[in-house]
């Protein structure tokens, strides 16, 4: 049996402490951060247009197709912080959009977005206050797609094809583990013989991707990524899609910063280079069973952290080999009902570092001379809505049930509701989590949430959002209260 050492605990905890006070990004921060960039994806672009056959004799303005319109959005949050403080958000939220379609081949879109933050007096989340949100101009690529234009001028599709998007875009990389963001790329697809290739080149947007790494200087408007990255994927049944990627990440940020605290100045650089190799699956059993999964196995090189957590003491920092995994497993059953009823269960889970004190970040972070096994990335996953941690060192579950329970043919609107319930836990109890600090139980809590989705016209919409976070025994006794996430907003569509 092995004895705890509260002292020595009790010194290291101090020291932290003594760090942690002087953050500056907070943590509550970053999972505000967090909860708003989830429901910010919910407003992923929608491609509903069908292609036509059009002869190709005919005038440019006959073959061409535009598409135009947008929204608008006025929503409300209020958000608990780990302290129990609310904080307000009334956010203001314009789209314009046109999407240009010529010969079935040639796609063209741009999209316009007016964001305004408007926060209750000391509540901004990274105390920037009140502001626009930049940039103005936030999706803009161009398509061309062989086989489209194949059978726009013969009518008949092609066996294999070859497309290729280039420009401002949202990219997913297999189920989102390892990159969902929006970035400057160039996605290249050749598809033949049953089998896809992808390829991927591109580099984050300085000014709307936030960083893992809160201690870097601007974290969260100037973060310099690139990605380069390959996946196989066999097409030949719709029912089992199985494929294998490798994914490149290099840091370009070349950031420095000394933290200054009480107990001494600690000159801190900043460089984390990943590779992300991936295993995946999707498809259907049957027509009302879907399922996909997925395995990551990171690598790459990191520096250390710039002190040492059991003496406060400032260290050199050294290039430590990275090695971490993350899952995922998901399952959807359709009731094929008149209430399009479905059940969603889903798994993920990443690997933690114990020897750092906050997972993602390098001040606090791997202790010099030892493999860094925390899991970071630029993916996203649904961790819920009030706690909202990062994969890292987290096991999630999750079930919803969502239904309709009005629908008809005969009705103008249209009513969606559901309810998700998440069990978190420590994947590694004696590491962190990035939700400040925890104790080295496993249980970190579990999460209900509760959605509605009311189209009241054919022009304007109602959404609400509400979760609540209950506190397992991972969550020191003196942040144990319930936190809460609420959101409404009305969007008017033109």
């Amino acid at each position: 049996m092995q004895r705890f050492d509260w002292a020595g605990c009790a010194r290291r905890l101090a020291v932290v402490g003594i760090v942690l006070a002087l953050w500056p990004a907070t943590a509550f921060g970053q999972a505000d951060q967090t909860a708003l960039r989830q429901l910010e994806q919910q407003l992923r672009e929608i491609d509903t247009q069908l292609r036509l056959s059009i002869p190709a004799d005919q005038p440019i303005a006959e073959r061409m197709q535009l598409d135009y319109g947008g929204s608008i959005r006025f929503g409300f949050f209020a958000i608990d912080d780990r302290s129990g403080s609310t904080r307000i958000l009334r956010q203001t939220d314009g789209i314009l959009f046109a999407q240009l379609d010529l010969d079935g081949a040639h796609r063209f879109f741009g999209r316009l977005r007016f964001r305004y933050n408007d926060f209750n007096s000391g509540d901004s989340f990274d105390g920037r206050g009140d502001r626009f949100i930049t940039p103005i101009g936030d999706r803009y690529w161009y398509q061309f797609d062989l086989r489209g234009l194949h059978r726009a001028q013969t009518g008949e599709r092609l066996d294999h094809n070859f497309t290729v998007r280039v420009g401002r875009q949202f990219v997913t990389w297999g189920s989102g583990l390892t990159l969902s963001n929006e970035m400057y790329a160039a996605l290249v697809d050749v598809e033949a013989f049953n089998f896809g290739l992808i390829g991927l080149a591109g580099v984050t947007p300085r000014s709307s991707t936030v960083d893992f790494d809160a201690t870097r200087p601007d974290f969260d408007r100037n973060t310099k990524r690139r990605f380069f990255g390959g996946m196989l994927e066999y097409r030949g049944n719709p029912g089992f899609r199985p494929y294998t990627y490798g994914l490149v990440q290099r840091d370009r940020n070349n950031d420095e910063r000394t933290f200054v605290t009480p107990i001494g100045s600690f000159p801190t650089e900043f460089e984390y280079d990943s590779e992300y190799y991936g295993l995946g699956v999707r498809g259907n059993l049957g027509p009302q069973m879907r399922y996909r999964a997925e395995v990551v196995h990171q690598r790459g090189r990191g520096l250390s952290n710039s002190f040492d957590p059991a003496t406060g003491m400032a260290v050199e920092q050294t290039r430590e080999p990275i090695r971490a995994w993350a899952g995922l497993l998901g399952l959807s059953w359709l009731a094929r009902d008149v209430n399009d009823s479905r059940v969603d269960f889903e798994f993920v889970g990443g690997s933690g570092d114990r020897d750092r004190v906050r997972p993602g970040e390098t001040f606090g972070g791997n202790q010099s001379g030892t493999t860094d096994r925390a899991f970071n990335s630029l993916g996203y996953v649904n961790t819920g809505l009030a706690l909202a941690p990062d994969i890292s060192n987290l096991l999630s579950l999750r079930l919803t049930f969502s239904t309709s329970p009005f629908q008809s043919a005969r009705r103008d609107d249209w009513l969606r509701v559901g309810m998700s319930g998440f069990l978190f836990l420590k994947a590694d109890r004696e590491a962190p989590l990035n939700i400040r600090t925890t104790t080295d139980s496993r249980f970190v809590g579990s999460e209900i949430d509760l959605f509605m989705d009311w189209r009241v016209t054919s022009d304007v919409s109602l959404s609400v959002r509400y979760g609540v976070f209950l506190p397992g025994s991972a969550i020191p006794s003196d942040e144990d209260g319930a936190r809460h996430f609420f959101y409404t907003g009305v969007t008017y569509a033109f």
